[in-house]
């Protein structure tokens, strides 16, 4: 009897090992996955429909509130009705508040404005050319987020009652169109034009077109005709998802 217990022994030790190597298999095997997940998460400047504002610092949209102001009397009164209905579209569907309000900063266009705060301008060709509107957007050196900045409508939109069309109702849709656009360059996202067609050059309103048949609103050179619902507001399949993604942007690049 006794010669057989180092027989038994070894055969102990041989079921054991086996035991241990089987179950840091199954181990491995769970934590890959997640492991995997981890290293998955990385920041998206980019995709369809939609483009992060990286050409001008702005690489994720802080999950803190942003105020909207005017720059003075003339800019409240031409724009107020312009902005609550993006900015509460922005707080409902990405989860970032945007308050639009009759406030007045007169911060210089050469400076950025207070942490978060959005001043609209209303100006006669602020890029200089006929019909351009123009944004300075500021970033948080700190951390690449959407600081706030300076929005400059162009005042010809108004000025000129058939700037874009002379149905009346379709060339209030481009104003709004407008007024949204310099926001979401204000709030990180940038032109996603693309060359579509394939001639080397990428146009305006050469954008993605959904199978509702819509173009993001961040399309340059305004995504041309919209219905009268969507006038002014950020399209589901493109700019806000695009948002939302830039919302994600602020964690991710905080992980090691």
């Amino acid at each position: 009897m006794p010669a057989s217990i180092p027989h038994i022994s070894r055969r102990l030790a041989l079921y054991l090992a086996v035991l241990v190597t089987a179950a840091f298999a199954l181990l491995t095997a769970a934590a890959t996955p997640a492991h995997s997940a981890r290293a998955a998460a990385a920041p998206v400047y980019q995709a369809t429909g939609w483009k992060a504002g990286t050409a001008f610092g702005v690489y994720s949209l802080s999950p803190d509130p942003y105020t909207i102001v005017y720059a003075d009397d003339t800019a409240r009164t031409k724009l107020w009705k312009y902005y609550p209905q993006p900015a509460s579209q922005i707080t409902a569907s990405v989860g970032v508040t945007v308050t639009a309000t009759t406030g007045i900063d007169s911060t210089p266009l050469s400076q950025c404005p207070p942490y978060h705060r959005i001043i609209v301008h209303y100006e006669y060709r602020p890029a200089g050319s006929p019909g351009i509107s123009w944004t300075n957007a500021c970033h948080n050196a700190a951390d690449g987020s959407a600081w706030g900045g300076h929005i400059r409508l162009d005042s010809e939109y108004w000025t000129n009652p058939a700037w874009f069309t002379t149905d009346p109702i379709l060339n209030e849709g481009f104003r709004k169109d407008a007024a949204a656009h310099e926001l979401g360059h204000i709030l990180g996202l940038d032109h996603p034009n693309q060359d579509l067609d394939k001639d080397g050059v990428i146009e305006h309103r050469e954008c993605v077109t959904s199978t509702a048949g819509r173009k993001p609103i961040m399309c340059s050179g305004n995504r041309g005709p919209m219905a009268t619902t969507d006038a002014g507001r950020y399209t589901t399949e493109y700019d806000l998802p695009g948002l939302r993604q830039l919302l994600a942007n602020y964690t991710l690049r905080q992980q090691p």
